[in-house]
Parts: C-alpha cells; structure tokens; sequence
C-alpha cells in the first residue's frame, strides 16, 4: 500500500533556507486531502507526521546556531499528527499544540507556519494567533475558488460562507493579521456565475496578497478527466481581472501602514539602505544606515507604499 505510513522519513530535515538566520522545519510530508486537481497525494504519498521530540531537538539546534525565525512546513500543517502519534507515549497531539511548544524555545524571536487546509483549521489555532507573541501575525489560508459549486468539485470539504467565518475569526483573534490565499481559475465546469463568486470572495475578505493561477490537467488526477474544460482565453480573461483587482486591493492594503512604524528583521544593508521583512511578511525598503548587521531586528517608519512592498526611512 503506497499510503501506508512508512517506519522512517529519509532527509526530511534537509530543506533549503536563503539565510542562515532564518530556517524552514517540515513537520510532515504527504497529503490525505486528494483535492481533484493536485497531484501531491499520488507523488509524495500519504500523510506522515514526524515526533514532537524530534521537532523541537531540530528547532533547539537551530536556534543554538543562530537561527531566529523559523517557518514550520507542510502540505497541510493543520493535519498535523491525525495519521500517526507523534508523541513517546502515545498520547494526543494537535498544531497549536506544537506551535505552543516551539514557541517555549529560547532565544527564538519570529515563528511562522504553511500550509492550511480551511477545512482543518481549529479555534485552537487560530487562538494561537491571540496569546503567543513570536507568533507572526501572517496567514496562507489557501481557498482555491468562491464558488460552492467548484469547491465541491475540487473536493475541497469547505464552503465560501465557512471559509469566510475563518477570516472573521482569525481577524477577531489577531485585527493586524495579514491573510493571503491561492486562486485556480477556470477550473472544468467553473461558469461566468462561479467566476463571479470568486470576484465576490476577494472583495469581502480584501486579502493582503494572493497566488492566482489557471487552472491546468495533471495527469492522474480525477480533474483531469472532468469535462467541460474551459478554453484559454476565457481562463486568461479572468485570471487577468482577478489579478488586477487583486494589484488594486493589496496596494490599498500597504498604503495602511503610512505613517506607522514597523520592525523589521534586516536582509540587505546598504550604505544609505536597508531592506527587510515585518512580522506580516511585507518587503520594506528603508533609507538610512545603520550600525545593526543582517538578522537583526530595526525599526523603520512607513513613508509609501506599492502593490509588493513598502518603503521608509530608519526610524
């Protein structure tokens, strides 16, 4: 059974980073969600969870090195320990849980999370939002289309109306909370209708940012064989018109930040500039020098303002 939980999980820790002060730690590998259009179930194989005990033995090395943020990884985090114990004694486990635990080791400053499966998502997670201060106030919450009818076929297990909940929720929780998500447009069946709901989705929630894509077939999944394919201009069409509004919203979305000032963990020092990342994952470019070295923390005022990033002078 090539869904079984095999007993080992080769080179899991090896995962890229592009900084040495900031590191990704996958958790689980593999998904149980067979949405129709991804492949990841067929390639990767089941969900598996790794042990609490050998997480957090990760994150402490890690942090023993210098690492600050860590970003902790997998195809659907909020999954996390359903399929197989992760503790020695084989006691109940949950993400927040995990994310409680992370968050104790000392001397990390920022933690972060991808990537959630509306469906999964638990009050308890989003309350993590609330109590745990290293906790960034950022979150990927994919919802793939507006449109019930295409949700359905995508058998993504949520409504729109659900999905929105969440956003209320997470926003109850955390008001600065920035919210990105995933877009597949012209999906097989998906009508002018369906795309309307979609374009009705984004102006309700007002995401931060967004991944918008056409939708494609891969082979082997049950998308694939669906018919009542949409044809590329239409797709191009919408996926145009999605992205611009979604340009106009996240510009508005960043002009927000005029006039507050934000700290930033640094990424690139120049003589007369910085550049780093707030704890929403905005891009700041920043005037001014400073004495401070990558990997540390500045604060800057927000002057400006585009549609993927911001700018400032050191505060």
């Amino acid at each position: 059974d090539k869904y079984s939980i095999p007993q080992f999980i080769p080179d899991i820790k090896r995962q890229p980073a592009t900084e040495n002060f900031r590191k990704f730690v996958t958790i689980m590998q593999g998904c149980n969600n067979f949405c129709t259009y991804c492949v990841v179930p067929y390639t990767r194989g089941g969900e598996v969870s790794r042990s609490v005990k050998d997480i957090l033995e990760e994150v402490q090395t890690l942090v023993s090195d210098g690492v600050i943020e860590i970003t902790l990884l997998g195809q659907n985090v909020n999954s996390y320990a359903r399929t197989n114990s992760v503790t020695e004694d084989g006691s109940p486990f949950s993400f927040a849980q995990l994310i409680r635990e992370v968050a104790k080791v000392k001397g990390l400053k920022r933690l972060r999370f991808t990537t959630s499966n509306p469906k999964d998502l638990s009050d308890e997670l989003m309350r993590c939002f609330e109590g745990i201060d290293i906790l960034c106030p950022q979150f990927h919450l994919p919802v793939q289309a507006g449109s019930d009818k295409i949700l359905k076929k995508m058998n993504r297990k949520y409504s729109s109306g659900k999905y929105l909940q969440l956003v209320e929720t997470l926003r109850k929780y955390r008001p600065d909370i920035s919210i990105t998500t995933d877009i597949i447009v012209g999906f097989p069946g998906e009508t002018d209708a369906d795309f309307e709901e979609t374009m009705n989705l984004l102006e309700k929630v007002k995401f931060h940012g967004s991944f918008s894509f056409k939708y494609s077939d891969r082979p082997g999944t049950k998308a694939n064989d669906f018919g009542n394919k949409i044809d590329e201009k239409t797709k191009s069409e919408r996926l145009a018109r999605f992205q611009k509004r979604q340009d106009e919203i996240s510009l508005e979305r960043n002009r927000e930040y005029i006039g507050h000032k934000k700290k930033i963990l640094l990424e690139k020092i120049k003589e007369d500039e910085v550049m780093g990342r707030t704890s929403t994952n905005h891009i700041v470019h920043a005037k001014g020098s400073t004495d401070k070295s990558i990997g540390e923390f500045l604060t800057v005022s927000i002057t400006d303002a585009g549609q993927h990033s911001l700018r400032g002078f050191i505060a």
